[in-house]
This record gives structure tokens, sequence and C-alpha cells, in this order.
């Protein structure tokens, strides 16, 4: 759907606005998937005609094939926030065999075009189409583009010329993450980063384009590099947890001679995404975040190792990437607004002016590579899709329960911020509004109810499902939270600089939990009736524990210090001793859970690209596999209670294509 500047249109209560793509009852902002926004912007630029279900589906679902459900879910989203009755006849009318119209009268309040030198002519190509796209970056004449296709989940590295077409492939598909990739301003050498599966520690490489093999650079990097204008030298962030700091690295183009030039204590960290450095070679700009990753602004780190210095506020809830134009005049930039719930791409006029948009619509842009001559940038649009399933395992399938998995909710992102069982409920995470919230299902999907408003996610819910411990950033940082299982009496239980991943004993009277602030990466425990926390471990990296339904034991991720790879420890609740450790695979995005004896923990495995649940014994030996998933990845799973084997998991795909975007300025 094209972008309109200023569009704004009135009706009954509402105000339409297009270029902030919000929609506003009384001034307050009503949410809505950004789906659900783009039905209601078709039907109110048609207000009083008809518009069909195909016209609808072809416009909002160009290229992908979609069921006629994912539009009738959308309606009725739009239906439930304008108020429509039980009919749905007072905004949105259902017209028998042809489509939808939008029935109230429409006022038409502004249009205000931008200038005629900015984003006119502006052209956006989407360039790949099945959503298997780990990384993008463009040379700084726009000739080349190298990417990273996702196949089987194995990832390799290609490269193509954008005039010809011509493509080819410069590392076959590996289970390792392949990013970070950065051309030289010659487009001679590609620079690109690896991440083992079961590792922590990334490694940067340089190829050189014309032949040979590639080169080790750096072991231990966090993010992409940012290249001095004479390519002399290079900077990155690396991040020490166990010091709690993250530190901006200037070394020699070669990798040798390291040195720090600026740190950040946590919970103020700098951004792990593209770094860019100032055509005058006086500034490495990028991200960086306080208030436990809350907010976000754009700093300039000086080469010569003088305080870093604030480039734009603290108004994003995320920063992806960033680029300097080739004269500097202006910083482009991938970002999340704190009030918008899409990554949008920005310019920021250096060094003084307001960040102005450079797209402007529904759709999500993350990562931001540009070339110079012609004017042109690469970024990846992508999609989160994620629904709740009801499965069993293979043990519960060994006793006769059936072996099929089904899908009891239709949304976008349920669960992809977390979930929890309880008797008879499944307390979920929803992110499709303009806020992440906490919603409560039966285990047909249905009874919804909302528990949250004032944001929440990651909820621990106890086997009666009469308490919840949840995080809430209400308050401006991540912080524990409690309540009963109706959403009523909520309560918060930590204020320290930051804290998440609740697991709440089974008789709903502990909430153990981990720090994100200077003590981070430790776990705590905190009474649901109140209290002081009390630190359980030190000394250690622990993040993520799940207490056993016994309450005698907690299971964490777990490692020694930074150079340590990430294991499942077993601890005592009491004295925090470690009882056992085993492998952890796959660290990234894991999630450990307890079986219903205690006897064993279960744990995430991806292969080629795919989600299993595993599990593990604590007497030793193999982990076995519970599911047989064949495609999607879980975001988020629990076993039900009852131990009969079933257990809930939002499964679904992120979605990342690539998209070329010229003359944009």
């Amino acid at each position: 759907m094209p972008a309109s500047f200023g569009e704004k249109y009135q009706f009954g209560d509402f105000e339409l606005d297009t270029t902030e793509l919000v929609l506003r009852k009384q001034q307050e902002i009503v949410s809505l998937t950004p789906k659900a926004l783009q039905v209601l912007i078709i039907l109110v630029r048609n207000g009083g005609r008809v518009v069909s279900r195909k016209q609808l589906l072809e416009t909002l679902w160009a290229d992908a094939f979609v069921e006629d459900s994912n539009l009738t879910v959308a309606i009725s989203a739009l239906r439930k926030a304008l108020g429509d009755n039980s009919n749905g006849d007072r905004f949105i009318e259902t017209v028998a065999k042809r489509g939808y119209r939008f029935v109230p009268s429409v006022k038409f309040v502004s249009n205000v075009l931008p200038p005629k030198d900015r984003f006119g002519a502006m052209q956006i190509a989407r360039l790949t189409h099945d959503g298997h796209i780990m990384d993008v970056g463009i040379s700084k004449d726009g000739r080349l583009m190298a990417y990273v296709p996702i196949t089987s989940g194995k990832q390799a590295l290609h490269i193509q010329d954008l005039e010809t077409g011509e493509r080819r492939q410069l590392l076959a598909p590996d289970a390792a993450l392949c990013w970070g990739i950065k051309f030289t301003h010659d487009r001679r050498s590609l620079f690109y980063i690896t991440t083992q599966p079961s590792s922590t520690i990334s490694v940067l490489y340089r190829m050189s384009l014309l032949g040979g093999q590639a080169t080790k650079l750096v072991v231990n990097i966090d993010s992409p590099i940012a290249l001095s204008p004479d390519e002399t030298q290079m900077a990155f962030v690396r991040s020490f947890p166990g010091q709690h700091r993250d530190a901006v690295i200037v070394s020699k183009i070669d990798g040798s001679g390291e040195r720090e030039i600026a740190t950040r204590y946590h919970p103020e960290k700098f951004s792990f995404t593209s770094p860019t450095w100032s055509p005058d070679g006086k500034l490495i700009t990028l991200g960086a975040s306080r208030y436990n990753a809350m907010e976000y602004a754009i700093v300039g780190v000086p080469a010569n190792g003088e305080p870093l210095v604030e480039l734009s506020p603290w108004d994003w809830r995320v920063l992806c990437a960033l680029a300097w134009s080739d004269d500097g005049s202006n910083l482009y930039f991938s970002a999340q607004a704190l009030k918008s719930n899409s990554f949008q791409i920005w310019r920021l006029p250096y060094p003084n002016g307001q960040a102005q948009r450079v797209t402007n619509d529904p759709n999500n842009y993350e990562e931001l590579s540009l070339a110079e001559r012609p004017r042109a940038m690469v970024t990846m649009q992508t999609e989160v899709r994620a629904n709740l399933w009801l499965a069993s395992s293979a043990d519960a399938r060994e006793n006769g329960r059936s072996a099929s998995a089904r899908r009891i909710t239709s949304g976008r992102t349920e669960g992809f911020a977390g979930l929890s069982a309880a008797a008879g409920r499944i307390v979920f995470a929803s992110t499709e509004h303009q806020q992440p919230d906490l919603w409560s299902v039966n285990l047909e999907g249905q009874e919804r109810e909302r528990l949250t408003d004032t944001t929440g996610f990651l909820p621990s819910v106890s086997p009666d499902g009469n308490s919840i411990a949840y995080v809430s950033s209400e308050t401006g940082t991540h912080h524990i939270w409690f309540m009963d299982g109706g959403g009523k009496y909520k309560r918060q239980l930590t204020d320290g600089g930051g804290e998440s991943f609740p697991s709440l004993t089974s008789d709903g009277k502990w909430v153990i939990y981990t720090s994100l602030s200077r003590a981070r990466n430790s776990l705590w425990k905190v009474s649901t009736g109140g209290g002081e926390p009390k630190q359980l471990t030190s000394n250690c990296l622990c993040i993520k524990p799940v207490v056993s339904r016994d309450a005698a034991k907690v299971a964490c991720a777990y490692r020694t210090d930074e150079a340590d790879n990430w294991k499942i420890a077993v601890l005592s609740l009491e004295s925090a001793e470690t009882l056992a450790v085993f492998p952890l695979p796959n660290p990234y995005n894991q999630l450990l859970r307890w079986t219903a004896d205690d006897n064993a923990l279960t744990f995430l495995e991806r292969r080629e690209g795919v989600h299993n649940v595993w599990k593990q014994p604590l007497t030793g030996g193999e982990a076995t596999q519970l599911t047989y998933f064949t495609e999607d990845l879980i975001y988020a799973y629990d076993w039900l209670p009852q131990g009969d084997g079933r257990l809930v998991a939002a499964r679904g795909i992120k979605t990342r294509d690539i998209v070329l975007i010229r003359d944009f300025d």
C-alpha cells in the first residue's frame, strides 16, 4: 500500500492518522495490529463504497498466499476496536458476496505533502519473497549486494551483481550463523562474522572477492564493524557479561592493536547492531541504551577517546543499524520509536536536526546498508507470526494419547513474548497491539480474557492458576510483578535496576528471577507477599531460572565466565549449591522446563531450522526427543500441570526479506 503524508480522517470520536499510522479515540491511541490498521485505511479512503475481499487480500498480502481467515480476523479486530454492535453494522458493513463498506461519514482533515525534494520519487522494491534471509549488505557504489540465505536451517553467503543479476556463492551452507556483512570501500573484499550453533563467541573474517581463503581477524566480537574512512582501522562492540560492561574497541584493519575507547556499565549498554564511522574520521556512531534497554539513543564516540556525545534524544524503543551519508550531513538508521509498533528507516540531519521518517508504512524495516553513488540502501523487511498449539509428547503418545498437534489460536504474535500453562488455562503475551500484554484462554483457544493493559510479558503461573508472576515495564524499567489468576490485585515485587525471567514456585509464595542490573546474570528470589529480594548466586553467570514442582531445585542456563560455554545447571534452591550440570545445545532463545515428576528437564533443540523439545534425565544419559515438528520455531512452551504429557507451544516464524530503496532524498 503506497505511503501517504499528512492524511487525517475523522469519524465519530475517532481520528485516523496515516502519517503516524495510529487510530485515536478522543486523543487516546486505540490498539490495532498493522494489518487491521491497513484494512481500516483502505475502507476509510473508500468510505461509502464496497471494497471486495479480493481487493483487500491482493492489496495487503500481495507477496504471499494467505487464507481468507486472515482478513476475517483483521475485520473482527477492527469491529471490536471501533465498538461495532453484534450485527457489525455501525462502522463496517458486510455486503453479502461483495465485500465490506465503511458506513459513517468521514471528514478529511489534511493532506500536507512533503517537500518535492524529499522522498517524492522514492522507489521500494522487494528483492526476495521466501522470508529466509539472515543478513544483507551493499557496496558503496551500489553495484554489489552480499546476502545470507537460509535453507533447511543452514546459512550460506552469496553475492549478486545488481546491474546484471549475476549471482555466485561465496560460502557453502553451514549450521553456523553468518552475519555482520561489510564491503570494503573498493568492493574488492568482504567482512563477515560467524557464530557456531553452541557458542556465544563470534569470529570476524575477511574474504577477497577475487578468490582465496578467508582470513580470521578477530575472535570475540559482538557487533558488525565500522570502517574508518581511510580503511586503516575498524571499530566494533565487545560485551563483557561477567564484568557487567560493554566496550567500543578500535583496532587496525587486520585486527591487531586493539584498544578500548569507550565503556558503558550495565544496565547502560551499547547496541550490538551496525555502528558507522563518520566521513571526517572523528566519530564512531552507534546505538546506546539505558534503563536496561528500555530507551535508546544515537551516540557518537570520538575516535580520539574523548567522552561520548549524544546525537539524538532517547526517543527509541530499539535501534537496529546506522549509516552516514558520504558528505556527513545525515545519519540514516533503522529504529522503532517509543510510541510505535513498527521499525522504520529514519534520517537524522547532522549536527543539528530532528529525525525524519524515510519509510512510512506499517511494515517493519530492520537493518540498513547504504550505497553512495547512486543513492540506494538495502534493508530487511520483517514480520513475526506466532500462534498457540496444543500437542502431545512422544512419551504421551506411547501411552495412547493422540500424536496430532493442533493450532488453537489464529492471531499474529500469541506467545511470542512468553506463555505459561495452568489448570485448564493458558496465560500468554501478545505484542499485536501498541505494547505487549498478558491474555488468558482455555485449552480450546476460547474464552479469551485480557489480564494486563499496562504491559506484561514472560508470565509464570502457579499450577492451580491462582497466581501469576510476570515482567512489566509500566514504571519505565523491567520489574517483576504479581497478580491473581484473574488479573486483579497487581503489585510490583522488585524495584532494582531491572529484573526478568520470573519463575513462580508451585505454592505461589516465591518468585525466582534474573537480575539485569549491576548484579547482572545472577539469580534472586523475592516473596510474593513483599519484602526485600535475596541474592542466590554470584561469581558465575545464571539466567532464565525455572523452579522444580517440589520447590527444592532450580534449573537455569549457566556458565562460569564469558569464555565458558553455556550449560544446563541444577541448583539447590536453599543453598544455591550446584547439583548437576548438563550440555546445552543452541544457547540462543533457549527455554528450560521441568517434567511433572521433577526427574528430568526439557529444552529446545534446533535442527535444520526447526525447533523441537528434548528431555534430559537428571540421572544422566542421552537426551531424547519428545516432539517431532517439521516446521517453525518455538518461541515459548510449557507442560500442562496434569502431567499427561501434553504441552502448549507458541510456534511460528520470523520472515526476513531484502528490500532495495532508491531515490530516498
